[in-house]
């Protein structure tokens, strides 16, 4: 992956610079951490076994990556790459991603009206749909999980739930609108039927 310069840096996430467009690289690292080496040799791996197993779940993840792309409503990349991690154990998978603008970010110049609000959910159930078919954890739904994109639709984001192995639970959608009429209908409502 290139890119020229890097804008901000958080502990996975980083802006960047591609071409002429800001871009997002997220990073998975298997393992998240180098203690965790340290836990599967005192279960009697060896070193080369250790990292086998950290290459196996960077393939799982991969396997994931790649049905993200066959959804509509769930924030796609536009490459990735997978890197033995420099100078320690274990395997990392850097992801290139279009710069997308958050719910919480949108919020602060726009006002929803019911209409938006009630598109904006009915994409969401999409997106929950999408990734319990891909065996995928939502997450947290909350609104900086949510994201607009160049075309105007809502997307989820869920990369930083691929390293997980089993899908959980999502909160309430509706902690993310406004109007009461639609929040006792999601309340009412079950999420499958929209």
């Amino acid at each position: 992956m290139k890119y020229s310069k890097t804008l901000a840096r958080s502990a996975n996430t980083m802006e960047v610079v591609s071409g002429e467009e800001r871009k997002i690289v997220k990073v998975l690292s298997f393992p998240k951490n180098q203690s965790d080496v340290f836990d599967l040799l005192t279960q009697g791996l060896s070193m080369s076994e250790a990292e086998d197993e950290y290459l196996k779940r960077c393939r799982v993840v991969q396997d994931r990556l790649d049905l993200l792309m066959k959804s509509d409503h769930l924030a796609k990349y536009e490459e990735y790459e997978v890197k033995k991690i420099p100078g320690a154990t274990g395997w990392q998978i850097e992801i290139l991603m279009p710069y997308r603008m958050s719910l919480a970010e949108f919020e602060k110049y726009h006002t929803f009206s019911s209409k938006e609000e009630r598109q904006m959910i009915e994409s969401l159930c999409a997106a929950l749909k999408e990734a319990k078919k891909a065996q995928l954890d939502a997450g947290p739904l909350k609104k900086e999980n949510v994201f607009l994109t160049k075309e105007g639709s809502y997307v989820l984001d869920v990369f930083n739930e691929l390293e997980k192995e089993d899908a959980g639970a999502y909160e309430s959608l509706e902690k993310l609108v406004a109007d009461e009429e639609l929040k006792n209908e999601i309340r009412t409502k079950d999420l499958w039927e929209w």
